[in-house]
């Protein structure tokens, strides 16, 4: 697979990085020529863009958007930080469809008016079908698996991309991606553009079975090694920060006793 056509997503804001944390994702994906995306923490965060910028990233992630009220700030304040159209235009943006109320803007997308320099195209809207299979079936833990309920979810999310694929956005799929479900993926009569597998979003270029499986599963991989060196750094940090703290108030207890 061209590695060009694949995302490092850094998930700051789920994985709480410091800049330094990022600006190693950012690194580790320039070195491996892989695409980096940044997170943004609201539709307004105009500091999370500015700092996408500054990172050189490829692509935004906006997390939860459902309404198209979100989604004209989020393009209005990428206008404000991004003067350069080049930039606009190259710039990929990554909406996550995660409730039903997210759901229900797909169906009003074509109401949608972008601002000048934006391309449909490089509009994704992934559906993360975890979220959406846990609060569509009232589920109240996160022991289930995304397979068993494919048969419910599936056909709604498809329903969903067809309407972006009418009004010309992207398409991509989170949430329990196994081989199963990739079967029942390239089963369907679907086009799907990306399959978003945690730190990774990918490019759907492969018409056989074995060939998708095996780039998922070399992503998934190499994500299980950046997520040791983050688990490393973090901790690294946390015994930092307590052993500092112990060493404190052990200070001020005897300064206080004294």
């Amino acid at each position: 697979m061209n590695s060009n056509e694949v995302f490092l997503n850094a998930s700051e804001h789920l994985f709480n990085l410091s800049f330094s944390e990022t600006l190693m994702l950012r690194n580790y994906s320039k070195t491996n020529k892989l695409r980096f995306c940044t997170m943004a923490g609201g539709s307004e965060s105009i500091r999370d863009i500015q700092e996408a910028k500054n990172l050189q990233a490829d692509g935004l992630e906006f997390n939860m958007v459902e309404s198209l009220f979100a989604l004209d700030k989020i393009f209005n304040s990428i206008t404000k930080v991004f003067s350069n159209k080049k930039s606009i235009k190259d710039l990929k943006i990554f909406i996550n469809i995660s409730t039903p109320d997210g759901m229900k803007l797909i169906a009003r997308i074509k109401d949608l008016h972008l601002p000048l320099y934006f391309k449909r195209s490089n509009i994704i809207f992934n559906f993360d079908r975890r979220s959406l299979i846990k609060i569509f079936n009232n589920i109240k833990n996160d022991n289930f698996q995304s397979f068993d309920y494919e048969k419910e979810m599936n056909p709604m999310i498809y329903e969903k991309i067809e309407i972006l694929k009418e009004n010309g956005f992207e398409s991509s799929l989170s949430g329990g991606i196994n081989r199963a479900s990739l079967e029942n993926i390239m089963d369907s009569n679907i086009k799907i553009d990306y399959l978003k597998t945690g730190l990774f979003s990918i490019r759907l270029n492969k018409n056989f079975l074995l060939d998708l499986f095996q780039d998922i599963l070399f992503y998934q991989e190499l994500e299980a090694k950046l997520l040791k060196l983050m688990r490393d750094s973090i901790h690294f940090r946390f015994n930092y920060i307590n052993k500092r703290h112990i060493h404190l108030m052990n200070y001020l207890d005897e300064v206080n006793y004294s």
